[in-house]
């Protein structure tokens, strides 16, 4: 997938991590000249070095591209900025990072997601307090499986989940259809337009 990451503070440099890690194709806007020097020696990412509210500069990213844009610098209005213009460009998913809960109320009217940074963090610590494995599982710096989701094809269309469990070695343990969840039974056919939450070894 391709993802552009605006801010390569603390969160934005984590991202950056984890997506590389993944093998996605990853470019890093940032202002700090230092920073993105940095960036370009220990990562494969494209870096850019400039102010992520610039027209000049997003329209060359060629936005509409884009499978993901996190807007995740330290300053509000320009991850407002950023991701309401990605939105409007047509990018396919856009989070940004909002410190205030009424400034995530209008982002998601606007279409975008949000992720309120004080808030995450409450949640991500009383996770590992209440289920430290699963915290674990879930940590791509930690566990050695993951959880990917996968569109049912031609290829998989008329299989049962046992079926195709045996055949790619991986094990579904959710379909997502017609905007619900399942847990499948052994014996469950798939059909094409499904998705299928899959855990696997890395």
């Amino acid at each position: 997938m391709k993802v552009v990451i605006f801010g390569a503070g603390r969160v934005g440099r984590g991202l950056l991590r984890i997506l590389e890690k993944q093998r996605h194709t990853v470019i890093v806007v940032e202002e700090n000249k230092d920073v993105c020097e940095e960036i370009a020696v220990e990562s494969n990412a494209t870096v850019i070095n400039g102010d992520a509210t610039t027209p000049e500069l997003l329209d060359e990213i060629k936005i509409e591209g884009m499978d993901h844009v996190f807007a995740v610098t330290g300053n509000e209005e320009t991850n407002f900025l950023a991701s309401v213009y990605s939105k409007q460009a047509g990018a396919k998913n856009v989070i940004s990072r909002v410190s205030e809960a009424k400034h995530s109320l209008l982002l998601q009217r606007l279409g975008v997601e949000t992720v309120i940074s004080e808030f995450t963090l409450a949640r991500d610590l009383a996770n590992r307090v209440s289920s430290p494995t699963i915290f674990k599982l879930l940590n791509p710096i930690e566990s050695n499986v993951e959880l990917a989701e996968k569109k049912v094809d031609g290829g998989m269309a008329g299989k049962m989940v046992a079926d195709v469990n045996r055949q790619q070695k991986y094990n579904i343990v959710a379909i997502f259809h017609e905007g619900k969840f399942h847990v499948p039974g052994a014996d469950a056919m798939l059909q094409e337009g499904m998705k299928i939450i899959i855990i696997r070894e890395k």
